[in-house]
């Protein structure tokens, strides 16, 4: 139910209030981190650094949790899960904070932030790495290039490792590698009575298999993953622009829309790539691994786009794979390599802007690279976010892909609504993850607005967002990513989001958390709920 500002920051008061000195909490924490420096990594409800360290990227006002840990030793992260048990709390590990729901800072809980778990120590061989849990997308791919290696993850810098891989992992390399989840080799949980366990093909497999893409949180806490390392050949990019909305042979944005969605998935596995639908314009984006600018340039002349409206059109080749994770961000197209400016992966543990005038939290924010410039600082949004999943056997009708490329023109200004679709239709081997839609999907549908301050203009968007579930679930499916999680899904989440795989997840939940200590309102359960028959 939308509240006032007025109403919002008075919840905060009281919650804040209630909260403000868990004394039993605090102590045990302080003691946990007695080794070094604890006051300097606790936060609690009455500090002035509390609105900024309870939000990750969400700036959002319902979840107040009681207490913030941050932990800097994957040895600190046992007792302070017994610590929250003992006082009374929840306890909720948050790798990154990019969680679309701020399901990783919950109420009546003890945050543990991941994020100063971020050692990464490379094997001699450099095939593995042992890597903390809370690196974020960026540190791990700058500290990698040190050794010239680096990982199948995903695309933002600042997403925590730990969040990517509980939900599968995908990024643009993935329709020839797959996902990040396959390349986990083994991975450290503690487990809810606060002890530690190692989870690989064969030891504790079944929660190995879990924790990849089964929504890793549920059942432990992973605090350290072996990662299996690889090198990117160089990569060919490419870049589509349509600025009109109509020409003379009908609309641009569904003519671009419908043909993207017939050729990007159909497309040789080295080639990866996303269509973004905006309010008056339309891009296609991609990356061929491996190929060279004359092949791609073939691809897409062979693709029918070019004959749409007058696209802008670049096609690049020789890109690096630092300037392969920039595209899209700072760059549109392979540069020289003495022209390639990775700073926006060289990102800090806390790497967000400051809310308002609220005092940040920091503590030892050193980036991972001392010769290259830091990051600037990512920007937080009141997002607003929906997936689905449109799949082999149910590709959408044309009266439907055309009725939300309406509705995407139709958003407000304010709002800036898009879409981004990614093509799918996976071709690596399946190495036996708990993410359910690998082979089902053929391409993965987001929408994307800003929120707003206003309660009217937040229910005028909210709505919004509840007429394309309305549009488009009927039409693909209850099929869902997990890591971009939906409040307002008119289907059953854990279906949506694990298919069927969600009985064999609450056995392993079962075994593994019977007391259903890490939870949160879309986790799997120790029972089957209702509405599930197992």
């Amino acid at each position: 139910m939308l509240r006032s500002t007025f109403i919002l920051y008075a919840l905060w008061a009281s919650v804040a209030t209630a909260a403000s000195v868990p004394k039993d909490l605090k102590a045990c924490v302080q003691k946990a981190f007695a080794a070094s420096d604890p006051d300097k990594r606790i936060v609690s409800p009455g500090d002035a650094t509390y609105t900024d360290a309870r939000m990750g990227e969400k700036i959002q006002f319902d979840e107040f949790p009681a207490l913030i840990a941050y932990a800097k030793e994957v040895s600190e992260v046992g007792p302070l899960v017994k610590c929250a048990l003992k006082a009374g709390y929840k306890p909720v590990a948050r790798a990154g904070g990019h969680h679309f729901l701020a399901y990783s800072a919950l109420n009546n809980s003890l945050v543990i932030d991941l994020a100063h778990v971020n050692h990464v120590q490379v094997s001699a061989d450099k095939k593995t790495a042992a890597v903390g849990s809370g690196i974020r997308l960026g540190g791990l791919y700058t500290a990698l290039g040190a050794y010239g290696a680096t990982f199948v993850g995903g695309i933002c810098p600042t997403v925590g490792l730990g969040g990517l891989i509980s939900a599968g992992g995908f990024g643009m390399q993935m329709r020839a590698l797959g996902m990040a989840a396959d390349y986990v080799a083994s991975a450290k949980v503690i487990l809810a009575d606060g002890t530690t366990v190692v989870a690989s093909p064969t030891s504790h497999p079944d929660l190995f298999w879990a924790i990849r893409g089964g929504g890793g949180g549920t059942y432990g806490i992973v605090v350290e993953y072996t990662l299996k390392l690889s090198t990117f050949p160089r990569s060919a990019m490419l870049y589509l622009s349509w600025n009109e909305t109509w020409n003379k042979t009908g609309n641009v944005r569904y003519d671009v829309a419908k043909r993207f969605l017939a050729w990007g998935p159909a497309q040789p596995k080295e080639f990866t790539s996303q269509v973004n639908v905006f309010k008056n314009s339309i891009q296609v984006v991609g990356w061929y691994l491996g190929g060279s600018a004359q092949q791609l340039g073939q691809i897409v002349n062979a693709s029918g786009l070019l004959e749409i409206g007058s696209p802008q059109v670049v096609v690049s080749g020789g890109c690096n794979t630092d300037n392969s994770r920039l595209f899209g961000y700072t760059t549109f197209e392979c540069l020289p390599d003495d022209q390639v400016d990775a700073s926006i992966m060289n990102v800090i543990p806390e790497p967000y802007s400051k809310y308002a005038d609220n005092a940040q939290f920091t503590y030892e924010e050193v980036p991972k690279s001392s010769t290259r410039d830091q990051a600037w600082p990512w920007q937080r949004t009141r997002r607003l976010s929906k997936s689905f999943f449109m799949q082999k056997s149910k590709p959408l009708t044309d009266d439907v892909l055309k009725a939300v490329v309406d509705r995407i023109g139709q958003a407000d200004d304010g709002a800036q609504a898009w879409g981004e679709w990614h093509a799918w239709n996976l071709s690596s081997t399946d190495t036996g993850s708990a993410f359910a839609w690998r082979h089902q999907a053929l391409a993965h549908l987001e929408f994307i607005a800003e929120g707003s301050e206003d309660a009217v203009v937040q229910e005028m968007r909210e709505q919004w967002f509840a007429d394309v579930e309305g549009l488009l679930r009927p039409a693909v499916g209850p099929a869902s990513y997990p890591g971009f999680m939906d409040a307002d899904i008119s289907v059953n989440p854990l279906t949506a989001y694990y298919g069927s795989n969600v009985c064999r997840l609450v056995g392993i939940k079962s075994k593994y958390d019977p007391g259903n200590v890490f939870t949160n309102p879309s986790a799997i359960p120790p029972k089957a709920p209702q509405g599930i028959s197992c």
